[in-house]
């Protein structure tokens, strides 16, 4: 097992506050998502560019959720039928319907490519994530025949709008149930090597993509290896709530606006994607073997653990430390490859 090299950047040390802006740029950058700037799901190396930044930036996409945009009858008419009025309806999803859909892309809406510039393969690119927000009150689960992990639960399709309520910190589900709202993007990547080719967003990999790790919210950071120059990152499939697992094949699918900090990490290395938060650090495997993706994950955590621990920790002491104080999660059961997250509380390691 490779053990990464320590994330190393002229940027801030991890784990400290996150300026609201750039110096110099005292408000984000703001990414809209159209037409021009939005494409169906895949992972394209050679698409040019719509927002070119510098390491530190911070930059608020307005992303838009796939749901209803696909609909033969067109995004107004089918959330009209929900029961939104047409003037709730993001405006832009009629001219993104219009867009051709490469054969083997998946059904994703995807905002980019961010090129961040400074990024070369083998670097990390660290996705500070400091706002997640909706832009319309509403989202949509659907599942059906098929769907999720029991495909033969239902006989019928089922297609549920969820409201935030007037507190706008749940959905109000019915039969008195509210789900509490917990915003995050389903999918953030970075573009992968050009030798995968034709990438789609469905099953995500190395590069990240279609993680849709429920806890990736404000206040937390992802890292994610490098493979282009530039970074290549793309972004979509925002969500306001979803379980782990996201067993019934969608969450509340819902548009939302991140606003994030990129920076280049120069030096560091990693195989997998990494994240973390105030009290974690999460060490994710991937693959489309739920065993393997453990394996993955764990060995991960492991690396994580020894390199964390400055020698402290030998990789007995790590493996260890991983059955009995480490949980790990099906984050993402259902988009072909399955996500292992690795939950690592970082009072582990804390010291007086």
């Amino acid at each position: 097992m490779r053990t990464p090299k320590p994330l190393q950047s002229p940027g801030p040390a991890l784990g400290t506050a996150i300026p609201s802006a750039t110096p110099g740029h005292p408000e984000p950058v703001v990414l809209a998502t159209t037409q021009e700037t939005a494409l169906w799901g895949h992972y394209p190396t050679d698409r040019a560019p719509v927002l070119t930044v510098d390491s530190g930036t911070v930059v608020r996409i307005d992303a838009v959720n796939q749901a209803g945009v696909s609909a033969a009858e067109g995004p107004v008419a089918y959330f009209e039928a929900l029961g939104v009025p047409a003037g709730q309806v993001l405006p832009e999803l009629a001219e993104i319907a219009k867009n051709p859909r490469p054969d083997g892309a998946s059904g994703h809406v995807l905002t980019g490519p961010i090129h961040v510039r400074g990024a070369e393969p083998g670097d990390v690119l660290e996705i500070r994530v400091l706002d997640v927000s909706p832009r319309v009150p509403y989202g949509v689960n659907s599942t059906g025949p098929g769907s999720g992990v029991c495909g033969d639960l239902l006989d019928t399709a089922s297609t549920r709008l969820l409201r935030l309520d007037d507190t706008g910190r749940h959905y109000v589900f019915g039969h008195g149930i509210k789900v509490p709202f917990k915003p995050f993007a389903g999918i953030m990547a970075v573009a992968p090597p050009t030798s995968a080719g034709f990438v789609s967003a469905y099953p995500p990999d190395r590069w990240g993509g279609n993680m849709d790790f429920r806890d990736l919210v404000a206040g937390t950071t992802l890292y994610l290896p490098v493979f282009q120059p530039g970074g290549v990152f793309y972004i979509g499939d925002t969500h306001g709530a979803q379980g782990h697992g996201e067993v019934d094949q969608t969450a509340v699918e819902h548009s939302m606006a991140v606003t994030a900090r990129f920076v280049v990490r120069k030096g560091a290395s990693l195989e997998w994607p990494r994240a973390e938060s105030d009290d974690y650090f999460w060490c994710m495997g991937i693959d489309a073997d739920l065993d393997v993706a453990l394996q993955i994950a764990v060995k991960e955590a492991v690396g994580h653990l020894v390199e964390a621990g400055a020698g402290r920790l030998t990789t007995a002491d790590a493996y260890a430390l991983c059955s009995i104080a480490v949980d790990f999660v099906v984050a993402e059961a259902v988009d072909g490859n399955k996500v292992i997250v690795a939950y690592i509380p970082k009072s582990l390691l804390a010291t007086r």
